[in-house]
């Protein structure tokens, strides 16, 4: 029960707002859509293991939704390192992002 509400909490508050960050900057660079999927596929499988991590550090979640919402931590710094699913799909992501300068 409490793993299902810190998931729900993390998928609102970080993952959810991560994506659509994400998703917005690969959009206005015109980047791949299997690029903006690849980010889309990511965000979604990592909510289990963010939220694995949520239970065992509640202090996590308070920490990483202020700065997600502040802006102070980029969306690869929180989805990066949960899969290597991720991690590929960050990487390409990153690649069109740093060649576009966004």
């Amino acid at each position: 029960m409490l793993q299902e509400l810190l998931a729900s909490i993390v998928s609102v508050l970080i993952v959810d707002p991560l994506q659509a960050d994400m998703n917005e900057r690969l959009a206005q660079i015109r980047a791949p859509q299997a690029v903006i999927a690849d980010v889309r596929t990511c965000a979604e499988a990592s909510l289990p293991k963010l939220a694995d991590r949520a239970v065992a550090d509640p202090l996590w979640v308070v920490k990483a939704t202020f700065d997600v919402w502040t802006g102070r931590t980029a969306p690869e710094e929180i989805l990066g390192g949960t899969s290597t699913q991720c991690d590929a799909a960050i990487k390409a992501a990153k690649v069109y992002l740093e060649s576009r300068g966004a």
